[in-house]
């Protein structure tokens, strides 16, 4: 925290207008004193104010952004949707597979001549 001094040509024209140098002197302080607690009352209310920003700002996002367990949550149902289609794909492989060989002419002959 810094102090406020008074620019030396403020004093000086003080000192001109008040006619003595103590006058001024005591005047000079109780104006550096105000401008320092008007600077120290803007710095609470800067900081306030930020805080009070900073928590508007996190409320939106976290209503308008997915949070990490919605997501985590969501890839867990996409992944359990995926192992049904794979499951399902798996089934669909070995019926077409069996259905080819069955289909095949060199296979049917092949069982004729085993099974006459």
């Amino acid at each position: 925290m810094s102090t406020y001094t008074l620019p030396r040509d403020a004093y000086e024209l003080l000192v001109e207008a008040l006619g003595e140098k103590e006058k001024a002197e005591v005047f000079a302080r109780a104006l550096e004193r105000s401008i320092q607690a008007i600077d120290e009352r803007a710095d609470a209310a800067i900081v306030e104010k930020k805080g009070q920003i900073k928590a508007e700002l996190r409320d939106d996002l976290r209503q308008e952004l997915v949070t990490r367990e919605l997501f985590e949550e969501r890839m867990k149902v996409i992944d359990e949707r995926f192992t049904g289609l794979n499951f399902k794909l798996n089934i669909f492989i070995a019926i077409a597979l069996l259905a080819l060989t069955l289909a095949n002419p060199t296979f049917a002959a092949l069982v004729g001549k085993l099974f006459p």
